[in-house]
């Protein structure tokens, strides 16, 4: 390795969230920060956790769900950049269903995918609609069976990123309940996607840590640019795992979330302490994560400047 070359080990998911890591590798931008990148995709949130833990990733893009985890547990680690923010979720109803609002989800089947961001959001609103998680019957469900659990009446409605409501209302499957709008509107959703990084790299390796970063945020930038190349980086992403995306579908994929913020604002991170409230009260976390002293800006503010 040249002496002025330095290694970053980063981890992903192997899902469209993964954009802005792609990027940055395929596109140049670490390498523009003298950053060699061993980058991964990893499907397991387990091993992200676990590897974030014991020093073999350095920084992890990861769905707020698992930042959120990693808090509730005090693991060590920074939140330290955006990665998209504001995924578009939209509530969609089998027609017979009766479904015409949140309220009406009282008593019926709502699915979502196992590990879903969209779970907490659907916590959110059901509490809006002074609706408890236990009023309503959660199926959490893989991808391929929510894709068919209207059309075999294994649920009576669906909450999730319009990746997978889309299909569902193509196929007249589902009507749409609530748009992605109306969930905004409902409970000002932000979702920002967390870039962590290990507290030990970001205080023994700030430099390290800047040039990262700086590559990130030219990344994220790029997107917004120009999201028809960023679609042919996701679509060929995707042919890699040997999942065939057609053009179209990449280029609406790209458009569902938002690549114009760089670091936390005090309204996201509010917003991803409701999301970790809602987990709290479904259950699937022992506390409601409060972020104070998780959060560093100091570095995405900082990279900020070098787009000017």
């Amino acid at each position: 390795m040249a002496a002025d070359m330095a290694l970053a080990r980063l981890s992903y998911g192997s899902g469209w969230d993964a954009l802005p890591a792609i990027i940055g590798i395929e596109r140049g931008f670490f390498a523009e920060q003298k950053i060699i990148v061993s980058g991964l995709a990893v499907a397991s949130p387990t091993a992200v956790i676990d590897s974030l833990a014991v020093g073999t990733t350095d920084f992890a893009l990861v769905p707020q769900r698992v930042m959120l985890v990693m808090v509730a547990a005090k693991l060590p680690i920074k939140v330290i950049a955006q990665g998209g923010w504001g995924t578009e979720m939209e509530l969609v109803a089998r027609p017979d269903s009766n479904i015409k609002a949140v309220a009406d989800l009282k008593g019926k089947t709502v699915a979502v995918v196992q590990g879903s961001e969209a779970l907490p959001v659907l916590v959110r609103l059901l509490n809006q609609a002074k609706l408890k998680p236990t009023d309503v019957k959660i199926a959490n469900m893989s991808a391929d069976a929510l894709l068919k659990s209207l059309a075999d009446k294994k649920a009576d409605a669906v909450f999730e990123t319009r990746h997978f409501t889309v299909p569902l209302v193509d196929k007249k499957e589902g009507n749409v309940v609530l748009d992605a709008a109306g969930v905004t509107k409902m409970i000002g959703v932000i979702g920002a996607i967390p870039l962590v990084a290990r507290s030990d790299t970001v205080t023994k390796d700030a430099d390290l840590t800047q040039r990262f970063v700086n590559a990130w945020v030219k990344s994220v930038a790029y997107i917004q640019k120009d999201p028809e190349d960023a679609a042919r980086v996701l679509q060929i992403f995707f042919h890699r795992q040997g999942v065939v995306v057609a053009p179209p579908m990449a280029q609406a994929w790209v458009k569902m979330i938002k690549y114009d913020q760089y670091s936390w604002s005090a309204a996201a991170v509010t917003d991803a302490e409701y999301n970790g409230w809602a987990l709290n009260a479904d259950k699937i976390l022992k506390v409601a994560p409060k972020l104070a002293g998780y959060v560093d800006n100091r570095f995405a503010d900082a990279a900020v400047k070098t787009l000017q």
